[in-house]
């Protein structure tokens, strides 16, 4: 059985808002993701709804490419999902769920891509190189919302 999803989370000394406003400013990525260095929202768009789309830039090693996003939940302090589809129809989803606690925020970063199954994403372990740039994104985020 090939792995598809995975999640992992983060206690944040930030407001739930503060964490969320950072997630959804894609000026700020490459701020936060090891792999995603720029994203732009599309088709007039300015800022995160549901039904938006905008464009992920990523590069890992030499591998350069980018993709169409489409966002799935966009609630201020709570959630922010996006999918990112794939030329066969299926659908990688990312989600960012937010928690507030006594100190701040949870924050659980998790995905889950039915294209893993494919024999290029084994022969490359992408599922092992996604868990871990989860967590490097999570301490991250961490590190810039509690500057």
């Amino acid at each position: 059985m090939v792995e598809t999803t995975a999640s992992t989370s983060i206690d944040i000394a930030a407001s739930p808002a503060a964490v969320y406003g950072i997630l959804t400013d894609l000026s700020r990525i490459s701020e936060i993701s090891p792999e995603c260095y720029k994203s732009e929202w599309e088709d007039g768009s300015t800022g995160p709804s549901v039904g938006v789309k905008f464009r992920g830039y990523n590069q890992n090693g030499d591998m350069k490419w980018d993709a169409g996003c489409v966002v799935v939940a966009a609630e201020p302090g709570r959630e922010w999902a996006f999918e990112v589809p794939a030329q066969d129809g299926r659908r990688t989803l990312w989600r960012y769920e937010i928690e507030a606690t006594g100190s701040g925020c949870r924050v659980t970063e998790s995905f889950d891509s039915p294209i893993l199954d494919m024999e290029f994403f084994q022969k490359h372990n992408r599922h092992s190189l996604l868990v871990k740039n989860i967590a490097q994104t999570l301490k991250n985020l961490k590190a810039v919302a509690e500057a």
